[in-house]
């Protein structure tokens, strides 16, 4: 890996100018580009898989290695209460308490 300042601030510049035209590109496009029911469907499903496939990536691996067990429990547990539609509070006391448990054990 290289330490050039100039490689890394043109990094910075370029991802900056990215993501100002494709926010920008959301306000001009809004009444141009018409989906249909299905292609919002699709989209809605499609967000819903990255956002599971985050969450998953993260639960099952702690940088190269594959997460300790009670972890995983602990967002099961989460996944679960979620699931039945629990307060977010009780979601993230009882996934905390079931980790911490086992990780005692």
């Amino acid at each position: 890996m290289t330490n050039n300042p100039w490689l890394i601030i043109s990094g910075i510049l370029l991802l900056a100018i990215g993501t100002y035209l494709m926010r920008a590109s959301g306000a001009l496009l809004r009444g141009r580009v018409v989906l249909s029911e299905n292609s919002k469907m699709l989209f809605s499903a499609a967000a819903i898989v990255i956002l599971f496939s985050v969450a998953a990536t993260s639960t099952l691996f702690s940088g190269d290695e594959v997460s300790d067990w009670p972890k995983i429990v602990g967002v099961l547990v989460a996944g679960v209460l979620t699931w039945f539609k629990k307060p977010f509070i009780i979601i993230v006391l009882s996934a905390a308490i079931v980790t911490a448990l086992l990780r005692l054990i």
